[in-house]
């Protein structure tokens, strides 16, 4: 195709260019990524520019103009020995198709040799970095007189005492302190986490702070790594960028992807899952993961902890780095080495409780030299504020946390405390109107189905690659069909074995309530403290995740089940009628059904400890309330009333007289042995199962089962207020 021809393509498009290369050195450019955006396509180039191949085996994503190439062949570039700013233009031999839409001044920026760098072509419709165009708007964050205590035997403790502090933009702030001192108290105050239970108030830009906006504008990185361990590095931030930055496309969200893999040193991992990563890795994903909406206000407890010295410098620089772009940075941290604390902008240092600093880092010895505390020479700061909290110069805390006390200081005008806008602090109280403009900005973005669709492709690819709860809860249920057809073969067609029949569903049934509880109590316990820390930094709705999560638990939900009853009904001859089978097989997958929500129930309230003991004490009276081993007119009027309520009750009625209901014929009775009971009416009598219509069975288990999914969701909206 000619140059003519791209010309006229591309005639009514103005492209933006924009060049990224990933290192540079004296000599001149090693990599060149190309990104041409004309209208709705996106073409990707990647090329070299030190010794560039021939045009036709450069590779390539997409289709793209043959004058791009020719374009970067006709490139001259090399790089200064030393950091500046070089100003170019085309070459005269530059197409004229491509001096007609691309004939901009083109300024190239470099950082030291060795390190990476952009180039950025202007053209009239604006700078089509995305790295750079993501800004935040300035938060403050400022807390009064922050009081908390926790019940210890009769009287209380005291965590958190009269503490005060602000943190503008455009800061990196350290919090520590010994262990035991407050810091994560502190943290989970400032952050909204505990957004009851304390004296004292938070204000941000000088207003009374709203919790579920905060929440929307902060993220908040706690010290447990929360992760999905089925996923890889790059997979969890890709699923995050798309939850968050639902409005970017999909090369814009791919540039944040790899721009955060760059910045936290994750590309050599970024195909590892995470239950491969080192503790190390875990945390710097798990901290990308969050700042990749581009929070405004960022806490951080202890993000180098796990960390060596030269990862830790790499995630103190870029938080730095954000601090530096107006994101308001708070972090707690412990025995930071001198390199490390010197980055920091502002201490804020805690002891028994109290604040004894609360400043520039690069005052802290001039101000511990003004109380007659003389630092060493070569002796780490943070180490030597830190035995000054943990007493060893003395009882010095109190006297320390006098300076940093400020009284309250109020100026409202002369309008008295009563003013309805004004609290005691003098924090501004918001209106319903600017909740509701300072929400949108922040609100969770994505739609409804892009949640969804997110969360279900999440959770496939998770239950996938876990075998418990995929390939070895299949061959759990092959395994237990072999069990059962050595011990019950060919026992459905006579008479002389009917109550082993029936004991042969009804253990077909117990072995499918438990199968179906372990798996749910083990995996979901996992992925709930993975929701918490997700819902916590607004990622998505919950019902969204919850439906996902159901939905992702069908197949397996059908398929074992339906495997293990279609298999017995041939091995133990029950009549092969359709009809039969499918109600057999509904029933059972009922069943299973209501036993995993049984488990979500206890798993949603509990820990993953406490739900193993929990969870087959609860489906215990399911099944040995079932109607088999007592049958219910023999139970005590008291008592028989649970029977209805066991879901293994219902579908065992329901098994019994879909197989010797709807006019079977009467059963073969061998010839040596005198049959009781050869006359299937008179077996569901004598089974107590001759009124045990199946589309009543079947309503009854749809019933118990979305009774106790919806109890297992309120649960869970329970669990994520409490914030635990």
């Amino acid at each position: 195709m000619t140059m003519d021809k791209y010309e006229n393509r591309s005639a009514n498009c103005m492209p933006n260019l924009f060049v990224m290369f990933t290192k540079a050195t004296s000599q001149g450019f090693h990599t060149i990524l190309m990104m041409l955006k004309c209208g709705k396509r996106s073409l990707v180039l990647i090329s070299w520019l030190e010794g560039l191949p021939p045009v036709s085996s450069v590779k390539r994503r997409k289709p793209f103009p043959r004058f791009l190439l020719e374009l970067v062949h006709a490139w001259k570039l090399e790089l200064p020995s030393s950091g500046s700013s070089l100003l170019t233009r085309f070459p005269a031999a530059a197409a004229t198709p491509v001096r007609r839409h691309l004939d901009h001044a083109m300024t190239i920026t470099f950082a030291r040799n060795g390190t990476n760098g952009f180039v950025a072509l202007n053209s009239s419709s604006g700078d089509s970095d995305v790295l750079r165009n993501r800004t935040c708007s300035p938060v403050a964050l400022e807390w009064k007189d922050i009081k908390y205590e926790v019940p210890a035997g009769k009287s209380r403790k005291v965590l958190i005492s009269h503490m005060y502090g602000r943190c503008a933009p455009g800061t990196l702030t350290a919090i520590m302190g010994p262990s035991g001192a407050g810091k994560t108290t502190l943290m989970n105050i400032l952050s909204g986490h505990y957004d009851k239970g304390y004296n004292g108030e938070v204000q941000v830009n000088g207003c009374v702070r709203d919790t579920k906006l905060f929440n929307m504008q902060s993220c908040y990185v706690m010290q447990d790594d929360c992760l999905l361990p089925e996923l890889t590095v790059r997979e969890a931030l890709s699923m995050s960028v798309q939850l968050r930055t639902p409005s970017l496309k999909s090369f814009e969200r791919a540039e944040i992807v790899d721009d955060a893999l760059h910045r936290w040193g994750l590309g050599e991992c970024q195909n590892t899952r995470a239950s491969s990563l080192s503790g190390g890795q875990r945390k710097r994903l798990a901290i990308s993961q969050e700042l990749i909406s581009n929070p405004p206000v960022i806490f951080l407890d202890e993000p180098t902890s796990g960390l060596d010295s030269s990862s830790a410098l790499r995630c103190v620089l870029v938080l730095k780095s954000l601090a530096a772009c107006g994101h308001t940075v708070l972090c707690s941290i412990h025995n930071p080495s001198a390199t490390l604390f010197s980055h920091f902008d502002k201490l804020y240092m805690i002891s028994e409780g109290m604040c004894i600093y609360n400043g520039p880092v690069d005052k802290l010895l001039p101000f511990l030299a003004a109380q007659n505390l003389h630092c060493p020479i070569h002796h780490n700061p943070s180490d030597f504020i830190t035995e000054i909290a943990s007493g060893e110069h003395g009882e010095l805390s109190k006297q320390l946390a006098r300076s940093f006390r400020p009284g309250i200081v109020i100026d409202n005008g002369g309008k008295g405390f009563d003013h309805p806008q004004l609290t005691a602090y003098g924090g501004r109280v918001m209106t319903d109107a600017e909740k509701e403009t300072e929400g949108s900005l922040y609100k969770i973005n994505a739609n409804a189905c892009l949640q969804f669709g997110v969360l279900l492709e999440r959770c496939f690819v998770c239950i996938v690659r876990n075998k418990v709860a995929s390939q070895l809860r299949i061959l759990a249920y092959l395994f237990f069909s072999a069990l059962l057809t050595m011990m019950y073969y060919d026992v459905g067609n006579r008479a002389t074995r009917v109550m082993n029949n029936a004991a042969m569903f009804l253990v077909s049934l117990a072995i499918i309530l438990f199968q179906s509880i372990m798996p749910t109590v083990l995996i979901f316990p996992t992925e709930l403290a993975v929701l918490l820390r997700e819902h916590r930094n607004c990622w998505y709705s919950p019902s969204m995740y919850y439906v996902a999560r159901i939905i992702t638990e069908l197949p397996f939900t059908v398929g074992g089940p339906m495997i293990m009853m279609c298999l017995l009904h041939w091995t133990t001859s029950q009549p092969l009628e359709f009809h039969r089978i499918a109600a057999v097989v509904i029933l059972a997958v009922q069943t299973c059904a209501t036993s995993q929500a049984i488990a979500l129930v206890v798993s949603a309230a509990s820990s993953l400890q406490t739900a193993l003991f929990v969870a087959l004490p609860a489906a215990a009276p399911s099944f040995l309330f079932c109607g088999y081993f007592v049958q219910v007119r023999h139970l005590h009027p008291a008592f028989a009333w649970i029977t209805y309520t066991s879901h293994v009750y219902h579908a065992h009625q329901g098994m019994l007289h879909a197989i010797y209901g709807h006019g079977r014929e009467e059963l073969d009775c061998d010839d040596d042995s005198f049959c009781f009971l050869s006359e299937p009416r008179e077996i569901l009598e004598k089974l107590d199962a001759q009124h045990a219509y199946l589309p009543v069975k079947f309503g009854i288990l749809l019933g118990m089962d979305l009774f106790l999914k919806a109890i297992a969701f309120f649960v869970l909206k329970w669990r994520l207020r409490r914030k635990r």
